[in-house]
Formats: structure tokens, sequence, C-alpha cells
């Protein structure tokens, strides 16, 4: 699973444990591991060739000895540079342009030797600054990928998931509480392999069906997605491990524990952990980052459904005097603000903040009517 820039994850910070946890190219770990040496190595054999063959050269062409002498100790010389270079990448050492010195050597001799010694340096010049080519392939080709939850979504809707036709579909809920059992069997098996905590309503409605086999099925399933759940969240704690400075390693760690803080299919203990443990991971990620207004808000949000009123209404008062308004948010704030009784306060930010929800079709009926009936007591 690499890690690249934090800031250029945080609107998707599983990726990034996948890039942290992606297994190394094992030639960039061993050129990584072994540069110094294999460059060391490489300028000593390559300067000791050319004197060599140089040498043998001179035997060649300025002296009266017979060309099998020449000839023979090229061969020599040859095959020690091989044997060394075998016994060098044996050991786990990077020997591609080692071997490559001894082949343009043993076909060329000094000039080969030469050649390569200058074309090594010309190359640790370029490579001071060249780009990895994954980061060049990653450049020309940009991975945009639909989160899992999207890709799911889009395939149940347009019916284009294994199934080689289009078919038509209803919502899994509807599923559980209308379709025949053998709906209801496969609906719990797309269900459980494709797990997102947005699908839990389905699954309790299933432990709670007529059909012994189906709570059956839907007990198993659950086991599996307690099972699942604590794969992922060792696969992000050994990511943070690899990067323990990643901030948006600890991003991913919070949203883990926040999307599995209210499921209700989960032991209750472990969802009550999943919510103490997704704030404070919060609170942690904005000591790094305090502008990251999703992470302040997301904390009011958990203080808020977990009906902690108080603590939930000051987060989301803070966050509106660091004018950050986002419709849902201020639903939530005056929901906190009815519960504690503060009816001044509400009328207050009704006014301020209710027309850009009172004029929003996206909000149900009676919301909308409930904050024009604030927002109208505020004007009185």
């Amino acid at each position: 699973m690499k890690l690249p820039d934090p800031s250029n994850r945080r609107d998707d910070p599983y990726r990034a444990v996948a890039e942290v946890l992606r297994a190394e190219d094992v030639h960039q770990q061993a050129r990584v591991q072994h540069a110094e040496l294999a460059t060391g190595l490489f300028l000593a054999l390559a300067i000791v060739l050319a004197l060599l063959h140089g040498f043998n050269l001179y035997l060649w062409l300025g002296t009266a000895l017979p060309p099998l002498v020449p000839l023979l100790l090229h061969l020599i010389i040859s095959t020690v540079a091989a044997f060394m270079v075998w016994g060098y990448f044996r050991r786990g050492g990077y020997a591609a342009h080692l071997a490559m010195l001894v082949i343009v050597s043993a076909v060329a001799g000094i000039f080969g030797a030469v050649g390569a010694l200058f074309g090594y340096l010309a190359y640790l010049v370029f490579t001071q600054n060249a780009q990895e080519f994954s980061d060049w392939y990653e450049s020309i080709f940009p991975e945009d990928l639909p989160t899992a939850p999207q890709k799911i979504y889009d395939d149940i809707l347009e019916g284009i998931d294994e199934n080689p036709r289009a078919y038509s579909v209803m919502p899994f809920v509807e599923v559980m509480q209308l379709g025949s059992e053998q709906q209801k069997r496969r609906a719990l098996a797309r269900m459980t392999s494709n797990f997102h905590p947005r699908l839990a309503p389905a699954f309790r409605i299933a432990l709670k069906d007529a059909s012994n086999t189906i709570r059956v099925q839907a007990a198993t399933a659950v086991a599996k997605i307690e099972k699942r759940f604590m794969a992922m969240r060792d696969q992000i704690e050994m990511a943070r491990v690899k990067e323990p400075h990643n901030i948006t390693l600890l991003l991913a760690l919070a949203h883990f524990f926040d999307e599995y803080a209210f499921t209700g299919i989960l032991d209750s203990g472990l969802e009550r952990t999943n919510r103490a443990r997704a704030i404070e991971t919060y609170k942690a990620y904005l000591k790094q980052d305090p502008t990251h207004k999703e992470t302040w808000v997301a904390i009011g949000r958990l203080l808020y459904r977990d009906q902690q009123w108080e603590d939930a209404a000051e987060w989301f008062r803070q966050a509106l005097e660091r004018d950050w308004h986002m419709p849902q948010m201020i639903l939530w704030y005056v929901e906190c603000l009815f519960r504690l009784g503060r009816y001044a306060e509400l009328r207050r930010i009704a006014a301020a903040y209710g027309r850009g929800i009172t004029h929003q079709d996206i909000w149900p009926r009676n919301v909308r009517e409930a904050m024009n009936l604030w927002t109208a007591e505020a004007r009185v």
C-alpha cells in the first residue's frame, strides 16, 4: 500500500493506506539498498578492467608476443570479472550495471570498459533529479478510481456487476422486508461480500427475520464482517507503523472508526469503543491540521449522534465562529440547542442560517417547515 503527499490524499485516506502497504518493487528496493556499495564496486572494477585491458592491448600491438598470449589473458580477465560479479549477485547485491560492464569489456576490451565507465557516470548525474518510473507513469495515466462504496452503489443501480445482463433492483432494506427467501439469501450474500456500514439497516432487519435460515445466514455474515473489521483495522495500524508521521493515515484511522461507530450490527461494546477512538483520533488529527473543517464537524456529528448535546453544541458553535456553516451541521446544531432548551440561541441561529435550508428542496419537507417556523419566530 507508498506514500504520496498527504495533502493530495485527504479526500481518500484509505488509498494512502493501500499505497503504504503496497509491496515495493524488488528491483527498486535493491537499487536503493545497495546503491552506494554498487557504485563503489562499479567504479573500482571499471578502472581496473580499463587498465588491464589497456595493458593487454599494449601486449598485443606493442610487443612481439604471440597473439595467443593476449587472447588468453583477455579470457582470464573477463572470466575473473564475471565470477566476481556473479558472486556479488548471489549475495543479494544489485548487479545489473556490473554485469553490463563485464559484457561490454569482454566484447570491446578497454573501449568497452571506458565507455561503460563514462556511461555510468552520466547515469549517476542524470538520476539525481530523475523522476521514478511509477511517478512518471501515474502522471501520464492518473488514477481516478471511484471509492469502494461508490462503485458498489453504481453497480447495483446499473445492474452491471458480475451478472452479464442488466436487471432492475430494489434497495436491500426493501428486499429484506418484502422479498422472497431466495431473494433475501442472495441479497445477504451480496451485502456480505461488498459490505459497507450503510448496509447495516438491512442486516438488522435480516437478523430479526421470521425465517431461521435467514437469521442464521445474517448472523454468520455479521461474524464475517466483524472479522473483516479487525483485519482492516490491523492494516491501517500496520501502515501507521511504517509511516508514523503520515497524518493522512491518522485521518484514515479516524474515518474507519467513524464508519463503524453506529452500525448497530457489531458488538455494542465495540461500537462504543469505536466512537471514543474516532473522536480521539479526529482530535489528534486536528492538532496536526486545525483548519480541516470536515474533521471538526465530524467530531460534532459523533457527539451529536451519541446524544452528548452539550459537547456537540460547543463543537458546532466553535465551527460557526470559524465561518464553517454547512447546512447539515446547522441542522445538527439546531437539534442540540432544542434538546438543551436554549431556544433564544436556537432562534438566533435559525435567523442567521435557516434561510439557506428552507429554500432547498434537498431537505425533507418536515425539516424545512420546522426550520421555517423557528426562522419566522426569530423575525418576530
